[in-house]
C-alpha cells in the first residue's frame, strides 16, 4: 500500500539574511509604537492606533522566523539581533515588571511584600497595573531576593529597574542556548530545530526579553533539569539529585515549574530502566528528585516564608485572561450572579479538579508505569498543555513553558499544525489584547487562522521536519 507523503519544512531558508534584516526591523519599529503610544511609565490606556500599527508588525516578526524555518544555521545569533531593541524598551504588552519592581523596593526598604500592598511601594508602587495595586506578593522568596538586587543595584530608578530585570530574562536564553542543543544530541532531535522553535521563536523573544516575565528563568531552569536527569552516574541518582536542586530553584522563581517535575520524572524512569523494573523503582526514581526539589524550595524562602500562599495574595482570576475558566469567573462577577469572593473561588477549585483529571489521564495514557516507559516527553508536554489549557489563567506568555519542550515531543503532522496555529495566535494576541478584550481578540485573530489550518490540511503540509 502506498503512504501517502506529507510537505514538510523547507530544507532551507531563501535570502536568510533578509528575513533576518526584515525581523529586526519589525522588532524595533514595534519598540518604537509602543514608546510613542506611552504617557511616560503610567498605566493608560492603548490608543486605538495602536493595535493598527503593532499586529502587522507582530506579523511580520512571525513571517520572518515562519521563513528563517529550521533549517537555519544561525538562530542564536539572530535571536541576539532580535532581542537587541528590546532590552531598552519600556515593558511590552505587559505591566508586571512594574510589579516586580515595587516588590524589590520593599525588600530593600525591609518591608514585608507578603503583607504591604505592591502599590505602597514608594514611587515605584505608582506604576503597578490596576489589578495588583492592592494585592500582596504572589512570588516566592528566591524571585524577591531577585528582584531586591536588581532594585538596589539601580537604586529603585522606575526606568533602569525595568531594564535591570531583563538581565536574568537574558540569562534564561543563554541557558536555553546551551541546554538545548545538547538535550538534543541526547534524544536525537535536530539541534537547529529545537533552537528554532523553541528559542528564536518570537513569543520567546518578544514575551521574555520585551514582556519582561520572570517565567523566563524558571523555564529555563527547568528544560535544565531535562538535561541533569539524562547524567547516569552514580549509577543513576547524580542526576536525579542535581534534577531537583534546579527543579527547586525554578520554584523558588515562580511555582509553575513544579509541572516540569512530572516529565523530568518520566524521562528519568525512560533512561534507567528501559525494560520491566517494578514499582518500587518507579517510586524512587520520583522521590529523590521530588525529595531535593522540595528542600530546595523550602531553603530558598527561609529569607521571606511562604506569605505567596496569603488571601492578600494577587490572584491571577481577578483579570480576564485568554483562559475560558477566568471568563466564567468573569461572568460571575460581573453579572452579580454570586459574590466576587464566591465567584473566585468556586471557580478556581473547577480548575483544579480539571487539572488533577487531566494529569491523572496523560500519566495513564502516555506516563511512566512500573511495568512500560511510557512516551516521557509526550507526558511532559501533555502536563503543561492541561494546566495551561485548564487553569483559571492563561496568558500568552504561558505558552513559553511549553515551546522549548514541543521539538522533542514525537508526533505526526496533525498535531504539528496545531502547534503552528498555536504559535501563530499567541505570536499575534498580545497585539490586540493592548486595546481589546482577550475572548474578542482571541476571535479576531482565530478565524483567520483556522482558515489556515484547514489550508495545511488539504496540501498535507506539516510545519515541523517529520
Amino acid at each position: 500500500m502506498r503512504v501517502p507523503s506529507v510537505r514538510s519544512a523547507p530544507s532551507g531558508p531563501t535570502a536568510p539574511w533578509l528575513w533576518v534584516a526584515v525581523g529586526l526591523c519589525a522588532v524595533a519599529l514595534l519598540v518604537g509604537v509602543l514608546a510613542a503610544d506611552a504617557d511616560g511609565l503610567l498605566e493608560t490606556p492603548a490608543s486605538w492606533w495602536r493595535p493598527v500599527a503593532t499586529l502587522p508588525l507582530h506579523a511580520v516578526l512571525l513571517l520572518a522566523w515562519w521563513q528563517l524555518g529550521p533549517r537555519w544555521r544561525r538562530p542564536l545569533v539572530t535571536a541576539a539581533l532580535w532581542s537587541l531593541p528590546m532590552l531598552f524598551a519600556l515593558p511590552m504588552h505587559s505591566r508586571d515588571a512594574y510589579a516586580y519592581g515595587a516588590a524589590g523596593w520593599l525588600v530593600n526598604q525591609g518591608r514585608d511584600p507578603y503583607t504591604t500592598p505592591i502599590g505602597q511601594a514608594g514611587e515605584p508602587g505608582l506604576l503597578v497595573g490596576v489589578h495588583w495595586h492592592e494585592t500582596t506578593s504572589v512570588y516566592p522568596g528566591l524571585s524577591l531576593d531577585l528582584f531586591g538586587w536588581l532594585s538596589r543595584l539601580t537604586d529603585a530608578d522606575l526606568y533602569w529597574t525595568t531594564v535591570a530585570l531583563r538581565l536574568p530574562n537574558v540569562a534564561a536564553l543563554v541557558i536555553l542556548a546551551l541546554v538545548l542543543p545538547r538535550l538534543a544530541r541526547r534524544f536525537g532531535v535536530d539541534e537547529r530545530l529545537v533552537l528554532w522553535a523553541g528559542l528564536l521563536n518570537p513569543i520567546m523573544l518578544v514575551q521574555w526579553v520585551g514582556g519582561v516575565h520572570n517565567d523566563a528563568l524558571m523555564v529555563a531552569l527547568g528544560v535544565a533539569a531535562f538535561l541533569a536527569v539524562t547524567d547516569l552516574g552514580w549509577r543513576g541518582w547524580r542526576g536525579l539529585v542535581v534534577a531537583g536542586v534546579l527543579l527547586g530553584l525554578a520554584m523558588g522563581i515562580k511555582q509553575s515549574a513544579a509541572l516540569f517535575g512530572l516529565g523530568v520524572v518520566a524521562v528519568a524512569w525512560s533512561l534507567r530502566y528501559p525494560r520491566v523494573a517494578g514499582w518500587w523503582r518507579l517510586a524512587a526514581v520520583a522521590v529523590v528528585p521530588g525529595s531535593v526539589t522540595v528542600a530546595t524550595f523550602v531553603l530558598t524562602s527561609l529569607g521571606h516564608g511562604f506569605g505567596w500562599s496569603n488571601d492578600t495574595a494577587g490572584s491571577p482570576i481577578e483579570a480576564t485572561s485568554n483562559a475560558p475558566l477566568s471568563w466564567l469567573a468573569s461572568f460571575l462577577r460581573y453579572r452579580e450572579i454570586v459574590s466576587e469572593e464566591v465567584a473566585n473561588g468556586s471557580v478556581g477549585l473547577l480548575s483544579t479538579m480539571l487539572i488533577i483529571v487531566g494529569v491523572i489521564l496523560a500519566w495513564v495514557k502516555f506516563g511512566p508505569k512500573g511495568d512500560a516507559r511510557g512516551r516521557p516527553w509526550v507526558f511532559a508536554a501533555a502536563v503543561v498543555a492541561v494546566f495551561c489549557l485548564a487553569a483559571p489563567a492563561l496568558q500568552p506568555w504561558y505558552l513559553t513553558w511549553l515551546l522549548p519542550l514541543y521539538p522533542f515531543v514525537r508526533v505526526g503532522p496533525r498535531w504539528h499544525r496545531w502547534w503552528q496555529v498555536a504559535v501563530a495566535a499567541f505570536a499575534l494576541l498580545p497585539a490586540l489584547q493592548d486595546l481589546l478584550p482577550p475572548y474578542v481578540s482571541m476571535l479576531i485573530v482565530g478565524v483567520p487562522l483556522l482558515l489556515l489550518w484547514r489550508l495545511m490540511v488539504r496540501r498535507d503540509v506539516s510545519p515541523l521536519p517529520a
